[in-house]
């Protein structure tokens, strides 16, 4: 794309650079702060949607309640002020030789000078009934206005398939429309790809697809054009994606890391402090991980586990390993509860090896804070385990030789690099329980090696899973006091902390107020969110561990690390409004000590049938890489009539799901451009260098890229 020179380019850090027509001061202030702050920034800025302004309707056929796209001269037009509040109000009728209708802008004035009296217009908008002394007239409202152009020039708001584009600051989407066609016309950004990728995957050249896109020659849904400059978009950024991981990947083989190796001692203290016998599938990943620990180059790798499988086991064991070795671990959880339960469990497992275990979280203050501090800078402290804090500033480690993230989809890119730099180079272990199909974990985590856990712990029974309705409330009620009166646990899990008119959703706080004093009177409930603050949450915790609480009434905080063996039942509400993902997981949280366990899921009244399909699912399977893949294949291929625009960090237009063909696609790619086995004509590679920095820069900023 054709910029200013550095020198000539008055615009300061953080400024829209580029020059349009239309595009003054404030405009550029707008789109700087909506993250356009290039020409090019402007076409990735896609439509949301589209709308079919083809074929003027007669204005004899007009009707109250449609919304209609009219060809017509404006016979006069006059603005005036309302008498009731002052409010500017511009009238104009018009015809087309059929009949006539008036046309009214509020607060307008301007139209007077866009649709003239003598004038040729097209006005697109709704048409209503206006109550006047002698009866009812049709009208239409505050219509988008524009002069049919002469002959040989095109429209651009009306007579064609016009996009629609989600607000840019106070920049709203007619002006935006205008500032995309005159980009597309003035600076269409330069062809990035090599010539010998696009004609192999079909692709069309990137200012085509731009073009296609903002403007569609054909309704999307049915577009082949549009189709391809889709699917061009989505390549250039899954491509961007993977040649990035691909160097990572690269770069850290190169690395020198810390290296823990294999020793007898560390072998017997493993012995010594397992408590029971790994699955076959925790042997493999752990000696996967042992491995990679002794290698020269820093371990990264994902293990993958299924809900109980036993993947904090094997980042345990690893921890211990490295501390035996005299280097220092970390283990980072994403909530508060789960990193305290994780201290209690890893406290037991290492006590009788004498390894003592720190706890840092946003909780811990004061002189404790200080002393954990010195200790983690001195070595002092082999272990600790923590939230975000560990990775704040002021925490440093003396011999920080591995590193665990559990459920890393939680923390971002930047996060978990300003952890890793605590250390030099040292061992990652990340950790994900949400089911990902194999073939999107190995493309979208491509600089990572994968280790999968499927095997669940011997006893581990399968949680019998019912999708229930309003009308058995009664009987799931009766089911879960039963199951309290035989001295067991039970959840109750709701999507939000509090009601709002936002979302007509029981909530976890009002509805525990309702069982308590409805179908649960009597019982001991206990209440866990979210936003409950550390010290009230630990008496709920203590309480529901000393099985003083029977029934916990909660919302998604139960999700993960959540573990009270004697619950024996879940009830989901509003379940169709969780994924598949999120919903396995949950139903994990219970029968965790061998017991007969039940997953409820509630279905809200009105839930479609394309819910139930998906509920349907859990029903019958409890393979969470099954779950996964099915519900890839029920999410389908998306709404290829609509560009979802993210805006910001993050994907603009790709979906890894939805576009798992083309994310595939793209790994080969990157993999060829890495290797050196892609032929260059002149020019291309230095704009494919300059386009893939523009990316790796770009995702550094970047949270979770799934």
């Amino acid at each position: 794309m054709r910029r200013p020179a550095p020198d000539s380019d008055p615009a300061p850090p953080g400024a829209f650079r580029g020059e349009l027509p239309g595009l003054g001061p404030a405009r550029r202030r707008s789109l700087a702060e909506a993250g356009i702050a290039s020409l090019e920034d402007l076409l990735w800025w896609l439509p949301m949607r589209y709308e079919d302004r083809r074929s003027p309707v007669p204005v004899r056929l007009l009707q109250a309640g449609q919304t209609a796209l009219v060809k017509a001269r404006v016979l006069g037009v006059r603005c005036r002020r309302a008498r009731r509040g002052g409010m500017s109000v511009t009238d104009a009728l018009v015809t087309d030789g059929t009949d006539n209708v008036h046309v009214v802008w509020f607060n307008q004035p301007w139209m007077a000078r866009s649709a003239p009296e003598g004038s040729e217009v097209f006005l697109y908008g709704r048409v209503g009934l206006f109550s006047t002394r002698s009866g009812l007239r049709l009208q239409m409202d505050n219509p988008d206005v524009e002069r049919v152009p002469e002959p040989g020039e095109e429209p651009l708001h009306a007579d064609r398939i016009v996009p629609v584009y989600r607000r840019a600051g106070k920049v709203g989407s007619k002006v935006l429309r205008t500032l995309a066609a005159g980009a597309l016309r003035a600076a269409p950004p330069p062809e990035c790809l090599p010539a010998v990728l696009r004609h192999g995957e079909g692709l069309p050249d990137l200012p085509e697809a731009f073009g296609e896109v903002h403007f569609p020659s054909e309704p999307p849904e049915t577009s082949a054009p549009f189709a391809a400059a889709r699917r061009r978009l989505v390549f250039e950024e899954l491509l961007g994606i993977q040649c990035v991981i691909a160097r990572q990947r690269e770069a850290r083989s190169r690395e020198r890391g810390v290296v823990i190796p294999k020793s007898a001692a560390a072998g017997r203290l493993l012995r010594e402090i397992l408590p029971f016998r790994l699955t076959a599938a925790q042997r493999r990943a752990f000696r996967e991980v042992a491995e990679d620990m002794a290698a020269p180059s820093p371990m990264y790798r994902l293990l993958q586990g299924e809900v109980g499988s036993g993947k904090t086991i094997v980042a345990f064991l690893s921890m211990a390993w490295a501390a035996q070795s005299g280097f220092q671990a970390a283990f980072m959880a994403p909530t508060e509860v789960l990193a305290r339960q994780q201290a209690r469990v890893l406290e037991g497992l290492v006590a009788r090896a004498g390894m003592r275990v720190g706890l840092l979280t946003a909780a811990v203050k004061g002189k404790v804070r200080k002393a954990l501090l010195e200790e983690l800078a001195s070595g002092a402290l082999p272990l600790v385990v923590g939230t975000h804090s560990l990775f704040q500033e002021g925490v440093t480690f003396a011999r920080l030789g591995f590193l665990a993230i559990d459920e890393q989809h939680r923390f971002g890119v930047e996060q978990r690099a300003r952890l890793v730099a605590k250390g030099e180079s040292p061992n990652v272990l990340v950790m994900t329980a949400t089911p990902i199909p194999r073939s999107l974990a190995l493309t979208l985590y491509g600089d990572l090696d994968l280790s999968v856990l499927r095997e669940k712990p011997p006893g581990r029974k399968p949680v019998v899973t019912r999708v229930r309705d309003e009308e058995a409330r009664p009987r799931v009620e009766a089911f879960l006091r039963g199951e309290m009166d035989a001295g067991r646990q039970v959840f109750v899990v709701y999507p939000l902390v509090e009601e709002s008119e936002a979302a007509d959703t029981q909530a976890a706080v009002q509805a525990c107020e309702r069982l308590a004093a409805g179908p649960f009177r009597g019982y001991p409930l206990t209440l866990l969110h979210g936003r409950m603050k550390g010290a009230e949450r630990e008496r709920a915790l203590a309480e529901l561990r000393g099985g003083g609480g029977r029934m916990v009434v909660a919302t998604t905080v139960v999700e993960v690390g959540l573990d009270l063996p004697g619950a024996s039942a879940m009830v989901v509400e509003h379940a169709e409004r969780f994924g598949l993902a999120q919903l396995h997981q949950l139903r994990g949280r219970v029968g965790r000590a061998g017991q007969k366990s039940w997953c409820i899921l509630m279905r809200s009244p009105g839930a479609d049938g394309a819910a139930a399909e998906r509920l349907a699912l859990l029903e019958r399977s409890q393979d969470g890489f099954e779950i996964a893949e099915e519900d890839l294949r029920l999410r389908g291929p998306g709404d290829p009539g609509g560009l979802r625009q993210w805006g910001g960090g993050g994907l603009r237009i790709a979906s890894p799901a939805r576009d798992l063909a083309l994310l595939e696609a793209a790994r080969r790619w990157a993999g060829k451009l890495q290797k050196g086995e892609v032929a260059w004509a002149t020019g291309e590679r230095e704009r494919f260098d300059a386009w893939l920095a523009a990316w790796g820069a770009r995702l550094g900023s970047w949270g979770p890229i799934g």
